[in-house]
């Protein structure tokens, strides 16, 4: 049995889209559950309308009050799984993807049930612009928030790439990675137990790389798997309700979060970031 968990907020359109197109292609028996995350009113009444009526009884509908953001929505969303379907995996998908064949889950769940290291996989993601957004090594926070913005000072584009491995995406070949993207991926229901999920501290952003450092402890990792792939429309609804500087805020908190908690980064350069982005919105001024 494959669970899947699916986040709606304010989104309905590419939901039921999703849902129907998308997610009918797995062959394997599936159980999904859509959580909606505080859009309430006409978007869940539409949810409801277009999966409630019998034909769709593999699909639940778990409505939350308030707005969870990412990693609490999805814990929530595999706690109704967990305890309706019994899955042995776990597939967590945005619904702004587009399953390139029809067998994509279907391959991931048997690779991944066959790596007893494996407590996740993910497939190939190609966003719109043709570029791959998976898998992603470890990255300082210095290089991530600081270094990344001053090397424009004295780098080019092409030796800002090579230098600070900004393609690795492109590279990676199939096998173990420090992160895949959050957008789609799977995991093993005993693993995802094991370390309770996500992390719930954070609203969006660094989850990825915060579980992979919990599954770290329990002695798993993450497995990229290019044979089978997804298209990735990036970004859509984030883009829609929050603007440029919302969003990079959001992205400094939770890596904050992360690179203190479980990288345990000093707070100065925390310091030297703040200020990097206190620059960076002036001279856009």
């Amino acid at each position: 049995m494959i669970a899947v968990v699916v986040i709606n907020y304010r989104s309905e359109d590419k939901t039921i889209a999703f849902v129907k197109n998308e997610l009918s292609k797995i062959s394997s028996e599936t159980g999904i559950v859509i959580v909606d995350n505080g859009s309430g009113g006409e978007s869940l009444a539409r949810l409801q309308a277009a999966f409630g009526d019998g034909s769709w009884k593999n699909v639940i509908i778990v409505p939350s009050e308030d707005n969870l953001g990412f990693a609490k929505g999805n814990n929530l969303g595999a706690e109704v799984a967990i305890r309706l379907f019994k899955p042995e995996v776990i597939l967590l998908a945005n619904n702004d993807i587009v399953l390139e064949t029809q067998d994509v889950v279907d391959k991931m769940a048997s690779k991944l049930l066959s790596l007893p290291e494996a407590a996740e996989i993910g497939p190939k993601v190609t966003g719109l612009d043709g570029r791959l957004q998976s898998p992603e090594p470890f990255e300082t926070f210095w290089k991530r928030h600081v270094w990344l913005y001053w090397s424009n000072l004295f780098m080019s584009k092409e030796r800002k790439i090579k230098a600070l491995g900004l393609d690795y995406s492109e590279k990676a070949t199939e096998g173990w990675h420090y992160k895949l993207s959050g957008c789609f991926f799977m995991v093993k229901t005993s693993d995802w137990q094991a370390v309770g999920g996500m992390d719930p501290n954070t609203f969006l952003y660094a989850e990825e790389m915060i579980l992979s450092e919990r599954f770290a402890r329990i002695g798993k990792k993450a497995y990229y798997y290019p044979e089978v792939a997804v298209i990735h429309e990036h970004g859509a609804t984030t883009r829609k309700y929050y603007d440029e500087l919302a969003v990079r805020d959001m992205k400094l908190r939770s890596d904050i979060y992360y690179y203190r908690t479980y990288i345990g980064t000093p707070g100065w350069q925390f310091a030297a970031a703040r200020l990097t982005y206190s620059l960076k919105k002036l001279f856009r001024r």
